[in-house]
């Protein structure tokens, strides 16, 4: 298996992060006035147990070195790197649409990483294409993201009535997203530096590919409160080294993250601007599922508007669309820039994301 070479990188990266991330929640408890014994009750610990149990497992399919045969082989067959970046996209979108968005970009950024060193080339860009694909592609379907799940249950719309709701939406970012490869990605060749055979690690792969699987399956099922133990035990013995290269400081930054956001809703300004919005005008409602999201990300903005709106679909657009522009937008954005061990990855982020949601939102005002 290939030595990761960035270990010592990702360990400064996961102390800044903290530190901002712990600072601003801070901040945020002075201001609003909140007890420290209330902060453990405004987390979703239920998210953060499923997002510890793919940490893990897909650790230790990076750990196996599959992940690098695989970009090894992806790379001898697609040698041009606008076609590759294609490739990737794709997948990213369609993985999304049924594993949800988090689990695509835990599959996919790995990937991109592996890519990038065997070629040594900077797939920096690529890898934000991929979060934006994975916001387009679960967009579809009502079991892609956790905003679709919540509005798809709470209203009991039938799976291919969500399907086609969401569509038209689906198709407009995903033509966007596509011009944007074509003008961000260039067509020259792809170039392989390391033409040794990697080593794959079988047994890890097998158990850790076996794990993920079934803890994919128990998702659908609503199991998943049983499968961290079972996989943590299960890593701990198999191989133990899996679980500390885990990257834990994407799980206290995820509950930062959420503590952050319950915060923010209770400030003064916030509660006064929800009081004076016209939420019947359906243009008003679509640009408050996307404006909140760029302030509290779009899972809670679509709880929020589901308070005062019964239209799913322009909340999901809303939403769906708000998942795109500022980072906080989506947590798989969060996922997907934590993952790729890059200091300049939120400004990279931004450069293509910001116009990629100016973009299709005013697409769909104009055609709402």
């Amino acid at each position: 298996m290939i030595p990761d070479t960035k270990t010592k990188t990702a360990a400064m990266k996961f102390d800044t992060t903290v530190i901002v991330a712990l600072t601003v929640t801070l901040v945020l408890i002075i201001l609003a006035g909140q007890p420290l014994a209330g902060l453990p009750a405004m987390v979703d610990w239920k998210t953060v147990f499923i997002l510890s149990g793919l940490l893990i497992v897909t650790t230790g399919i990076r750990e196996s070195g599959f992940f690098y045969f695989l970009a090894g082989r992806i790379s001898r067959r697609i040698a041009n790197q606008r076609y590759l970046a294609l490739f990737l996209v794709f997948l990213s979108a369609a993985l999304s649409m049924f594993l949800t968005n988090d689990i695509a970009l835990f599959i996919m950024v790995p990937l991109a990483l592996d890519l990038e060193s065997l070629v040594k080339e900077d797939y920096g860009r690529i890898i934000i294409l991929e979060a934006l694909a994975v916001n387009a592609g679960s967009a579809l379907t009502p079991i892609g993201n956790p905003q679709n799940i919540f509005l798809w249950r709470r209203w009991g719309i039938s799976f291919t009535a969500f399907v086609r709701q969401m569509a038209p939406l689906v198709m407009l970012m995903s033509g966007v997203l596509l011009a944007m490869v074509f003008i961000c990605v260039p067509s020259k060749k792809v170039e392989v530096s390391d033409s040794r055979a990697p080593a794959v690690n079988r047994g890890l792969f097998m158990i850790s590919s076996g794990m993920l699987l079934a803890y994919v399956v128990s998702l659908e099922l609503g199991y998943e409160d049983f499968c961290l133990p079972l996989i943590l035990m299960a890593m701990l013995i198999a191989c133990k080294k899996v679980v500390f290269k885990s990257d834990w400081g994407l799980i206290l930054f995820f509950i930062s993250i959420f503590v952050d956001i319950e915060l923010i809703c209770r400030l003064e300004p916030v509660k006064h601007l929800l009081a004076g919005l016209d939420f019947s005008n359906p243009l008003t409602l679509m640009l408050s599922g996307t404006l909140f999201s760029q302030i509290i990300s779009n899972f809670p903005a679509a709880v929020l508007l589901a308070r005062h709106s019964s239209d799913f679909r322009l909340i999901a657009y809303g939403v769906n669309l708000g998942a795109n522009g500022l980072v906080i937008g989506s947590l798989a954005n969060l996922i997907a820039l934590r993952l790729s061990r890059r200091s300049s990855s939120y400004l990279s982020f931004h450069a293509l994301s910001i116009p990629y949601l100016a973009l299709t939102l005013a697409a769909v005002c104009y055609l709402l």
